[in-house]
């Protein structure tokens, strides 16, 4: 394939499904079963602690990862637990909630995979791993924003991959050249992602404020006036996972990050943020490892 033919079919490719975006025509994922039923159980006044565990232990992946969770001194562990009824008393039902709506989403991810496109899902999860560590640490350090809704921002900010990387699967000549596949992915993902993610998240019924992250996290000419804001700390999550290899070496951090809005409401300097950036990575680093496979 000429790179002439290449360049059109990716043209035609962003056309096609820029067009899908813009009439909401995209195929999009339905929702993991466990985020429909466990978003029920928590708006139902009857629910106990016992009906929550009940249905977590239905999924035995996610039950074991919620005590990981659980037993992270990032959430006041002290004690170790090993049930799931122990670990919903101990991180609260709104907390549970948020956790189990974004590893549902990873796994359903996951589950997903084929062996051709492993690559991009686990980038995908990697980063939005990565990207939640990051929010969760700054919402509890920076700001007064509600740490598990930041973590739940960040788990879901780049979700729009999902649906883009399964509709590029199904178009014959992609499919059957992988080395093409790679190359059209690599411009199309970037470009529609985040149109494709406030899709997702808003036929999956996500509040407002954690549909906006869908468009808002890689908009540096974002201006927001007021307090940080849950856009403006996983804007500045986002960037710092895919800028820098270590979140310490701000000197590698481009200016125009560095000048936005959201970062100036957070440090009132570069030297200002090596520093507290230095003193959190121990924290952003257990909760990784905590919410990670």
């Amino acid at each position: 394939m000429s790179d002439m033919t290449l360049t059109q079919q990716v043209n035609d490719v962003i056309a096609t499904l820029s067009k899908d975006i813009k009439n909401n025509k995209l195929e999009l994922p339905s929702p993991p079963d466990l985020i429909l039923n466990i978003r029920a159980l928590i708006a139902d006044q009857k629910t106990t602690t016992d009906d929550i565990a009940a249905l977590i232990k239905q999924d035995p992946h996610i039950a074991g990862r919620l005590i990981k969770v659980a037993n992270c001194s990032l959430f006041g562990a002290r004690q170790h637990v090993t049930d799931v009824k122990s670990a919903v008393s101990r991180l609260g039902l709104s907390r549970v909630q948020n956790l189990i709506i974004g590893l549902s989403i990873a796994q359903n991810m996951m589950k997903s995979r084929t062996r051709e496109l492993d690559d991009y899902f686990e980038r995908c999860w990697k980063q939005s791993n990565h990207v939640a560590a990051i929010s969760y640490v700054l919402a509890q350090q920076k700001s007064s924003i509600d740490p598990e809704q930041a973590l739940l921002a960040g788990m879901v900010h780049n979700i729009g991959t999902l649906p883009l990387v399964l509709r590029l699967n199904r178009i014959p000549d992609l499919k059957n050249n992988a080395h093409v596949f790679k190359m059209v992915a690599d411009v199309v993902l970037p470009k529609l992602y985040a149109s494709a993610g406030s899709l997702v998240m808003k036929s999956w019924n996500f509040a407002p404020n954690i549909i906006s992250i869908a468009l808002s996290h890689c908009d540096l000419i974002r201006e927001s006036k007021g307090p940080t804001d849950l856009d403006d700390l996983v804007l500045i999550a986002y960037q710092l996972d895919i800028s820098l290899n270590d979140i310490t070496q701000l000197d590698e951090l481009p200016e125009n990050i560095l000048n936005t809005t959201a970062f100036k409401k957070l440090w009132p300097n570069k030297e200002k943020a090596i520093e507290e950036l230095t003193q959190y990575k121990v924290e952003i680093d257990q909760m990784k490892q905590s919410i990670g496979h």
